[in-house]
C-alpha cells in the first residue's frame, strides 16, 4: 500500500543521511493547536518496575496527521485480512472513561468529547 497524497504524481521516497530507524512498543500523543507531537518509545523492565524509554518525538500537522489516520487504520485492516485478528493482552485494552464530573457536564464540548471517546472505544473493542 504506498501513501502519495493529493499529488496527481507519485513522490519519489529517499533516505536523508540522518534517517532513523527504531523500534517502539509504547506511544504518546502531545497535541497542540496547530499540531500533534507523537513520542515513541519502548517499555523496558528494570528492577522489576516497567519504564518507557522514550527514543524518538515527531511532530506533524493535524492535516497529516488525519492521512495517517486513514493509512494506519488501512494498514492494519489488511494485515488482518492477511494473518487473521491482531490479538491484544486485556489490560492494555483502553479503559472505560471515568463519569464526567458536574463541571464537564455543563461544558457541552466536553459532552462531546466524551460520548466520542465512548463510542470509539466501543467500535475498538468490538473489532477484537
Amino acid at each position: 500500500m504506498t501513501e502519495k497524497g493529493t499529488s496527481a504524481t507519485a513522490l519519489t521516497m529517499e533516505r536523508a543521511d540522518n534517517f532513523i530507524s527504531a523500534y517502539a512498543n509504547y506511544i504518546t500523543y502531545e497535541p497542540t493547536a496547530w499540531d500533534l507531537k507523537i513520542v515513541f518509545g519502548q517499555v523496558e523492565q528494570v528492577s522489576g518496575a516497567d519504564v518507557v524509554k522514550q527514543k524518538v518525538a515527531i511532530t506533524i500537522p493535524w492535516s497529516v496527521a488525519k492521512l495517517a489516520l486513514f493509512y494506519l487504520r488501512a494498514h492494519v485492516e489488511s494485515a488482518e485480512i492477511q494473518i487473521g485478528k491482531i490479538a491484544l493482552r486485556k489490560d492494555v485494552i483502553p479503559a472505560e472513561l471515568p463519569p464526567l464530573t458536574p463541571a464537564q457536564e455543563a461544558d457541552p464540548d466536553a459532552k462531546r468529547l466524551h460520548k466520542l471517546i465512548q463510542k470509539l472505544r466501543k467500535e475498538f473493542v468490538t473489532s477484537l
